[in-house]
């Protein structure tokens, strides 16, 4: 990954939140309140707060960043404890590829346009 640019991996659009999305980056985290930018489209979303997994957050194996200072949990359920471990498996995979779950908006909202899959977006820092 570009340094200052995050990759969508995943995108779901949940009602009254925002999007849920699955950002690629090798960033030290990603604070609240951060643009990220298309490019191409300049289309604008804002990062509201960092999504952490229930289950990385009991297996202690959870991935934390100082600059990030707002956050939610979500919990997963599962039928038998094998389940639960091939998650836990998989998120610790994608945290390896630098590979996190944030709550971003778009920042012109009549659009609320869903960032595209693929689509690499490029952080605007604040100085």
């Amino acid at each position: 990954m570009k340094k200052d640019f995050v990759k969508i991996i995943q995108c779901f659009n949940i009602t009254g939140l925002g999007f849920l999305t699955e950002l690629q980056h090798n960033e030290n985290g990603i604070p609240p309140n951060t643009q990220l930018f298309d490019v191409e489209t300049n289309e604008t979303w804002i990062v509201k707060k960092r999504v952490f997994h229930g289950i990385l957050i009991l297996d202690k194996s959870e991935k934390y960043f100082d600059s990030e200072t707002e956050s939610i949990h979500v919990d997963s359920v599962f039928k038998a404890q094998s389940e639960r471990k091939i998650a836990v498996e998989k998120e610790l995979a994608k945290r390896k590829k630098g590979i996190y779950s944030y709550l971003i908006k778009p920042e012109n909202k009549k659009k609320n346009l869903k960032p595209e899959i693929g689509t690499e977006l490029k952080i605007k820092r604040h100085h």
